[in-house]
């Protein structure tokens, strides 16, 4: 009787004592914050009043003869607090933008209060390095089956191919056939890649459909994930690098384009002018201007410099998917669910001061129900649609210059790439089959799934 008595009160003892309110993380809950509120004004190329907050060690530095910005375990004296609740529009935090909820102020007083905190490794990282990434499941060591390839990229030096794979992004040898390895932590799909032009990192979109958008930064050599530069309530369709590698576009099904400085992954651009999926992007050759691709049947061109809108083309009528400058930047290719390619004049050209609508010029036809993907390179578009074949058409002609097809044209392809320096064009297939053709000749080099077994 005893044992049970002092086994209740022991009971009733514990369920008093209240679990001790778990510490706020600079890494999971005030890095967040002050990437997508703050560092777009105070950055490495702007910032406001001279104060950066784009990684820990600068959010924390003072400028000579003042005091410190975050005064730990002091938030009411703390510069960053007041900059967050002041009632000063040209003062507060963020500028030109919705102050912080009063959830987010209150994390950002608690986090100082607890002594400001940083619990990275490198306090110099930018601040889209030090934020945890989601962990994905692991791939499956064999597939049970060969899955869709929707993504293929050449490495820079043409050595290496990349593809679309399951929860993982797999490289090979575009010659052999070889898998060179397997870049795991990948969400459910993946629908777009790009390497950086010195080939060190490989850039992957995609997600889980309807849950999750993610665009991520791997090395390309060793497979460590080095950034989660992008984040969407819905898939990341496209990411594209500009000529020189120092932005990088990302389309998603938020009906959203992000445009990404890529030496600290700070935000160049957000446009929000689409009502449906955004599904493609590319910048034009002086990098002056991003066109999109939307599910809302209409292609775009904006104003890199402030975002705005110069161009709409809707004479798809239908879901738009492609989208390509030529190499003049005066007009543009559009493809669709029509099975079209447009070409119209981009209104980029000004006559008298004035800037002149999208115009449709004409239009490729033939060539199946849909054609998925255009990659430009010099004067050649390059094409691949549901009807099982790649074309190359000339851009300033619009003639046909060479015709790849599936062996038997009975599946559909998905995606394409071209390395122009060893003139090879690869084409992934719905059926998981990835087949690599010589440009020059127009033969198949070689043919091999890309499905790990």
């Amino acid at each position: 009787m005893r044992f049970l008595l002092l086994t209740l009160v022991g009971a009733w003892v514990s369920g008093c004592v209240t679990a001790k309110p778990e510490a706020v993380s600079f890494r999971r809950d005030i890095a967040p914050l002050l990437r997508a509120k703050c560092q777009s004004c105070h950055g490495a190329r702007e910032s406001k009043g001279e104060y950066r907050v784009d990684s820990f060690a600068e959010l924390m530095r003072a400028s000579k003869n003042e005091p410190p910005r975050v005064r730990a375990g002091q938030s009411e004296t703390s510069l960053l607090l007041k900059l967050l609740i002041t009632k000063q529009e040209d003062e507060r935090m963020p500028q030109k933008s919705e102050a912080l909820s009063a959830k987010d102020v209150t994390l950002f007083r608690k986090w100082i209060e607890e002594g400001a905190v940083y619990d990275g490794k490198d306090p110099t990282m930018p601040l889209a390095q030090v934020i945890p990434a989601r962990e994905h499941a692991p791939a499956p060591t064999k597939y049970p089956r060969p899955l869709p390839i929707t993504a293929l990229a050449f490495s820079p030096d043409g050595k290496e191919l990349a593809a679309s794979g399951l929860r993982e992004i797999t490289v090979w040898n575009p010659a052999t056939g070889e898998l060179r390895r397997r870049i795991p932590d990948m969400a459910q799909r993946t629908y777009t890649l790009a390497w950086s032009s010195n080939g060190d990192i490989l850039t992957a979109g995609g997600g889980i459909p309807g849950e999750l958008g993610e665009a991520r930064m791997f090395d390309a050599k060793t497979g460590d994930l080095k950034a989660v530069m992008h984040q969407a309530s819905d898939v990341v369709l496209d990411v594209q690098y500009d000529v020189n590698g120092t932005l990088l576009a990302v389309a998603d099904a938020d009906n959203l384009i992000t445009v990404y400085h890529t030496d600290d992954l700070s935000t160049r651009l957000r446009i929000d002018n689409h009502s449906d999926w955004v599904m493609a992007v590319t910048f034009s050759p002086d990098i002056r201007f991003l066109a999109s691709a939307s599910r809302d049947r209409s292609a775009k061109i904006f104003e890199m410099k402030t975002g705005d809108t110069i161009s709409t083309y809707g004479g798809h009528g239908v879901p738009v998917l492609g989208v390509a400058f030529r190499e003049d930047g005066k007009q543009m290719f559009s493809s669709g669910r029509d099975g079209k390619i447009h070409v119209w004049k981009t209104g980029l050209a000004d006559i008298d001061g004035k800037r002149f609508g999208a115009e449709k010029v004409s239009e490729i036809t033939d060539l199946g129900n849909e054609v998925y993907k255009l990659v430009r390179h010099g004067n050649s578009i390059f094409s691949v649609s549901t009807d099982g074949k790649a074309r190359v058409h000339q851009a300033t002609d619009r003639r046909l210059l060479r015709e790849f097809a599936v062996a038997d044209g009975s599946d559909w392809l998905q995606s394409l790439a071209f390395h122009a320096p060893s003139g090879q064009l690869a084409t992934g297939v719905h059926d998981g089959i990835v087949r690599v053709w010589d440009m020059k000749s127009g033969k198949l080099i070689k043919t091999f799934t890309a499905s790990p077994r």
